[in-house]
């Protein structure tokens, strides 16, 4: 009995799909959480280098995610009293696609 197109697309889609889910799977787990903070520590420390501002990773820490997208959040303090937070997703990447800055310290 010939196989049927129809199928054949749903059955290459379907083998499509596994493998870029357990891609992204071992992505996750390889992926730990002092990995993510240490690169957006180090995005806010260039940051604040190209502002001429000299902070150091003592000004951040991370928080657990407040809603069920977000993995952690990276907050860092600048010396003005500023906060920028950096919400981070289940697979490190930064939601929103920028930084929150936080005029007058409100997290």
């Amino acid at each position: 009995m010939a196989v049927r197109f129809p199928w054949m697309i749903v059955t290459v889609l379907g083998l499509v799909a596994i493998v870029l889910g357990a891609r992204l799977g071992l992505k996750t787990v390889r992926l730990t959480e002092t990995d993510i903070i240490d690169h957006y520590v180090s995005a806010y420390l260039a940051t604040m280098q190209s502002s001429g501002l000299m902070v150091d990773s003592g000004y951040c820490h991370a928080e657990p995610g407040g809603n069920w997208w977000e993995r952690l959040r990276v907050v860092c303090d600048t010396p003005s009293s500023d906060i920028w937070v950096y919400s981070i997703g289940h697979w490190g990447q930064l939601l929103g696609g920028h930084p929150q800055l936080n005029p007058g310290g409100s997290s």
